[in-house]
């Protein structure tokens, strides 16, 4: 979404520079990013440095602090600024009497669980302040991360409503929960992602089904074999690496799923070319899904997708590409109804998910709407 705003605004004339983590994974990255925090490194004491950083990072602070004196941008658009980047930035941009909007991604900034999902099930009893529920119900499934995302929640309260002029949700759910949990109504507009993509044609001649995502629970790729293994004439292909990859390997091999292939983490012309070869793209997910991307990739693939009734999803997907969320069943029945349709059905159903694209998830829509935000700041 960084990537394809910076170029969107620069399409039309406008100048972008970007701040961030350094990694070796970066495709785009300046001299000003900041040093990566592994929070993966091993050790006591790089667990508290990391940490330590993810409530208040002075270094990033600094490089940011540098590249604003040096690019002076007229505003500041935030994503995803926690844990790596942390509340250290607004600072920079109250010193400096800067204005700012952020686009929310996730639920971090009313509970330390940013997808409010742990323990295999949704649950919000740490939202809308009440934090210290997450040390109480181990929210991240760590206790010693519990304990730091309840600090870090404590320590940023307040810090985002007091320094951003404006939040841009994707979904409406998302907007309505920030809402529900002491965001003023009129501080937060919905933008929906764009597609930033060229949209094709309609082509129904898919050979499989693709599911691309992480490999977590949240997303329901625990649920995927289940169903390939009550569809055995049906190719799956779930695209993606996560904390379940493992797993679903070796129950692939012990119930000899010859109908499903596990390709990894895909990216670029290889992940396109597995949308455009699909019969159809699912979307399990059993937390409260913000925008998916892969829901729009598919769509813009002109494929059938499939997706839970959850979260944002039902804003993008009309009734009858929808079975309930964590229904093995429902989904094996769903996915049924739409491969026995004939090529005629497939496609007209393609190009209705295309035309929806088209008509709401535009580049262009998404561009105006994100310089009219830009230009209220600015005459705030």
């Amino acid at each position: 979404m960084v990537l394809a705003t910076k170029k969107l605004l620069e399409t039309a004339g406008h100048e972008v520079e970007i701040f961030g983590m350094q990694d070796p994974r970066n495709i785009f990255q300046n001299e000003y990013f900041t040093k990566l925090v592994d929070y993966e490194a091993k050790g006591f004491w790089a667990h508290l440095n990391a940490g330590l950083r993810a409530i208040y990072n002075k270094e990033a602070k600094n490089k940011f602090a540098q590249l604003v004196d040096s690019f002076q941008p007229d505003i500041i658009h935030f994503h995803n600024i926690y844990h790596q980047l942390s509340t250290s930035l607004l600072d920079v941009v109250k010193e400096k009497k800067l204005k700012a909007v952020m686009t929310l991604h996730d639920y971090k900034l009313i509970s330390p669980n940013y997808n409010l999902f742990h323990h295999g099930k949704i649950q919000e009893e740490c939202a809308g302040g009440k934090y210290y529920q997450c040390v109480l119900h181990n929210c991240l499934e760590n206790f010693g991360r519990s304990w730091l995302g309840t600090i870090e929640a404590y320590y940023s309260a307040g810090k985002y409503q007091n320094t951003i002029k404006k939040f841009i949700s994707p979904s409406n759910f998302l907007r309505d929960k920030f809402i529900a949990n002491g965001f003023g109504k009129d501080n937060i507009v919905v933008i929906n992602n764009p597609f930033a993509k060229n949209v094709g044609e309609a082509k129904a001649n898919g050979k499989y089904v693709l599911f691309a995502g992480r490999l977590t629970k949240e997303k329901g790729a625990d649920l995927l074999l289940k169903v390939a293994e009550q569809l055995p004439k049906i190719k799956f292909k779930i695209v993606g690496d996560g904390p379940l990859a493992n797993s679903l390997r070796q129950e692939k091999q012990a119930k000899n799923l010859i109908n499903v292939e596990l390709t990894g983490y895909q990216q670029g012309e290889e992940l396109d070319n597995l949308y455009l070869n699909a019969e159809m793209v699912v979307a399990p997910s059993v937390w409260y899904e913000n925008a998916p991307l892969s829901v729009l990739e598919g769509m813009g693939a002109g494929k059938i997708v499939l997706g839970s009734e959850i979260g944002g999803i039902p804003e993008i997907l009309p009734t009858e590409f929808l079975f309930k969320p964590g229904d093995v069943l429902g989904i094996v029945e769903k996915i049924k109804f739409w491969h026995e349709k004939s090529v005629e059905e497939k496609q007209e159903a393609g190009e209705r998910l295309l035309a929806i694209v088209r008509e709401r998830f535009g580049e262009e829509k998404y561009l105006e709407k994100i310089l009219q935000i830009y230009k209220e700041i600015l005459n705030f």
